[in-house]
C-alpha cells in the first residue's frame, strides 16, 4: 500500500532534485503508513470459536441472590451481568432432577425438541415428544429440549429471590425449561427480555458482549440478527468484520448457579455434560421502580414457581407486553394498531379493512392517556389492569356479527402473573 502511495512522487524526485519534495514525499509516507488498514484477518481470533479472542472480561459475582435492590439498581437498571453462586442449591430441583426421577413426573404434555445441538446455520425441524421418550432417546440422539416448563417441574423450583416481589412478579412473562445431554451450542443472539436462569445439571458457559462498549468509536454490533448463522466455531472476520474488535465476557455457570442477562447483551451459549435449566424472562417495562422500594429482604423457600400463572395469549399481561413491543420503535398510530389488531386471535380475520381502521383509530383514542393523539411506552405502562380488560373487551366485542347476527360480548376477567390460588 505504501508502494502504490509514493512511486509518483519517487518519478517526480527524479527529474526535480528539490528538498521540499522530499520533505513531501516523506510525510505521504507517513501518513499512508498510519492510515492503511489493518487485515481483519489478523486480528486474533479470526477463524476461532467465538469468544476466543483477548481480552476476555469476567462478569459480576455474588453469592447467593442479593437483594432485589441490588440487582434492580446495579444489574438490571445498570445494565450489567450478575452470576450469583450456589443461588439455586437449595431448590429441590437441584436435589432431584435426575432422569429416573423426571419419569417418575409422568408429563403428559408434548415438548418442543431441537434436532440439533448447534444452532448457527440452517434451522432444522423441531420435533414434539413427551418427557418420557425424550429420556429414552436424548443421550444418544442430537436432541435438546427447549420448551415452556410445565407446571409439574415447575413444582422443584422456588421462584427467583428478586422475581418474588409482588412489585416484579407481574412482570414475568415466560418460563422456558432446558435438557439436553450437553455438547449443546446456542447461536448469537439477544434474548427476548430480562433473563434469569438457574442450571440444575452441568454447566453453561456464556460469551457475552456488552452493547454499551464502543469499539473504534461505533456500538460493537449494530444488528444482532445479522449474526445469528454466523459459525460460532469459526469466526470469519472478513464476512463480519466488526467482531474483530470486540471484547468478550465470560460467564462459567455451574449446577446451582444462577446468572442475571440484561436484554440488551448480545450473547452466546454452550453447554457441558448432562444438562438441564429452567429460565425466567421478565420485562422491565412493566416494573414501577418506585415500587422496588416495598420489596421484603427474605426468600420464601415455599413459593414455587408452578403458584404462578406466566401469561399466554389471552393474558392481560401478554397483551401489555405486545403492546409495548409495538411501541419500543416509535409512538404507536391508527395504521401501526390496525395491523396489530388483525393479529390477535379474538378478531376475526374476516373484519373489512375500514372496520379495522375504525376499530383502530378508536383504540388510539382509548389508548393515548395524554391526548397527544399517539400512544407510547407510558400510556401503556399507566393503563391499569382494569383498563386493559376494557380495551381487550372493545376489541372482542367488535368483532363481525355471528351467524344469528349478534355480536359476541363476552367478557373475560383480567389475567395477571399471580398467584393461582388467588382470586381473580
Amino acid at each position: 500500500m505504501i508502494i502504490a502511495c509514493t512511486m509518483p512522487i519517487v518519478r517526480s524526485m527524479s527529474t526535480e532534485r528539490s528538498p521540499q519534495l522530499l520533505l513531501l514525499c516523506m510525510g505521504l509516507i507517513l501518513r499512508c503508513t498510519a492510515t492503511s488498514d489493518v487485515s481483519s484477518t489478523a486480528r486474533p481470533g479470526h477463524l476461532k470459536p467465538f469468544g476466543h479472542s483477548e481480552p476476555l472480561h469476567a462478569v459480576d459475582e455474588c453469592e447467593g441472590f442479593p437483594t432485589v435492590s441490588e440487582l434492580f439498581e446495579n444489574n438490571v437498571f445498570g445494565k450489567r451481568p450478575l452470576l450469583m453462586k450456589n443461588a439455586a442449591k437449595s431448590h429441590p430441583a437441584f436435589q432431584r432432577w435426575n432422569d429416573d426421577y423426571l419419569r417418575l413426573k409422568n408429563v403428559s404434555a408434548l415438548m418442543k425438541v431441537r434436532t440439533a445441538k448447534k444452532q448457527s446455520g440452517p434451522k432444522v425441524p423441531a420435533l414434539r415428544i413427551q418427557l418420557g421418550e425424550f429420556l429414552e432417546r436424548y443421550q444418544t440422539e442430537e436432541l435438546y429440549m427447549v420448551n415452556p416448563a410445565p407446571a409439574s417441574l415447575l413444582s422443584d423450583v422456588i421462584l427467583p429471590k428478586p422475581l418474588q416481589c409482588e412489585a416484579v412478579t407481574p412482570s414475568i412473562t415466560e418460563s422456558i425449561f432446558w435438557f439436553s445431554s450437553g455438547d449443546s451450542k446456542s447461536n448469537v443472539h439477544l434474548d427476548q427480555g430480562e433473563n434469569i436462569i438457574c442450571i440444575y445439571a452441568g454447566m453453561k458457559r456464556f460469551f457475552l458482549i456488552d452493547p454499551f462498549a464502543l469499539v473504534n468509536g461505533q456500538p460493537p454490533l449494530h444488528n444482532a440478527t445479522a449474526y445469528e448463522t454466523l459459525d460460532i466455531d469459526s469466526v470469519d472476520f472478513d464476512k463480519y468484520p466488526t467482531l474483530a474488535g470486540v471484547e468478550y465476557y465470560r460467564a462459567d455457570v455451574a449446577a446451582g448457579d444462577c446468572f442475571f442477562i440484561p436484554v440488551e447483551w448480545i450473547h452466546q451459549a454452550q453447554s457441558f455434560d448432562r444438562n438441564v435449566a429452567v429460565n425466567f424472562f421478565f420485562d422491565l417495562r412493566m416494573i414501577h421502580r418506585e415500587r422496588l422500594a416495598t420489596c421484603p429482604p427474605s426468600y420464601d423457600l415455599a413459593l414455587t414457581a408452578d403458584q404462578f400463572d406466566y401469561g399466554g395469549a389471552e393474558s392481560l399481561k401478554t397483551l401489555r407486553y405486545n403492546l409495548l413491543n409495538l411501541v419500543k420503535d416509535g409512538d404507536i398510530r391508527p395504521n401501526d394498531l390496525a395491523v396489530f389488531i388483525r393479529s390477535l386471535r379474538e378478531v376475526n380475520p374476516q373484519n373489512s379493512s375500514l372496520r379495522i381502521t375504525q376499530l383502530a383509530t378508536n383504540a388510539v383514542k382509548f389508548l393515548d392517556k395524554d391526548a397527544d393523539q399517539t400512544v407510547n411506552t407510558e400510556d401503556i405502562r399507566r393503563l391499569t389492569d382494569e383498563e386493559l380488560d376494557k380495551f381487550r373487551h372493545f376489541v372482542r366485542q367488535h368483532k363481525d356479527a355471528n351467524e344469528n347476527g349478534e355480536e359476541d360480548s363476552t367478557v373475560q376477567q383480567p389475567e395477571t402473573c399471580r398467584r393461582k390460588t388467588d382470586e381473580p
